[in-house]
């Protein structure tokens, strides 16, 4: 009996250990996930970046009033800027930065307190 409890225990535990799946990008960037279990991809353009915004089941969350910041750490640099609320799950930051450069993204979704993430660049 002892045996069988400890069997069902670790099966319960690994599959909840797994039940969250992996993170993966829809626009080719950088992906974390809050601790509420909304998630942020970060993609790097030229002189733009883009934040989507998307629940833990990795559907759309509306950027309409959502408040945002990007704070990025390259070497000894480091950069903010605003996230402005352009479409649906998008948000936008005039900045440039380059691949392996560290992001600190922090939004708040309208009545709901602010989160933030750390993310590396692709």
């Amino acid at each position: 009996m002892k045996k069988l409890l400890i069997a069902v225990s670790i099966a319960l535990s690994t599959g909840l250990a797994f039940a969250d799946g992996e993170l993966k990008p829809h626009h080719g960037g950088a992906m974390a996930e809050a601790a509420s279990g909304n998630r942020i991809e970060l993609v790097a353009g030229t002189d733009q970046l883009t934040v989507y915004l998307s629940n833990h089941d990795g559907k759309p969350v509306d950027s309409k009033g959502v408040s945002g910041e990007i704070t990025l750490l390259s070497g000894n640099e480091k950069t903010k800027a605003t996230l402005t609320p352009t479409s649906d799950n998008q948000m936008t930051a005039k900045a440039s930065a380059t691949a392996g450069a560290k992001a600190i993204v922090k939004f708040a979704l309208p009545g709901k307190p602010a989160e933030q993430v750390r993310l590396t660049l692709k």
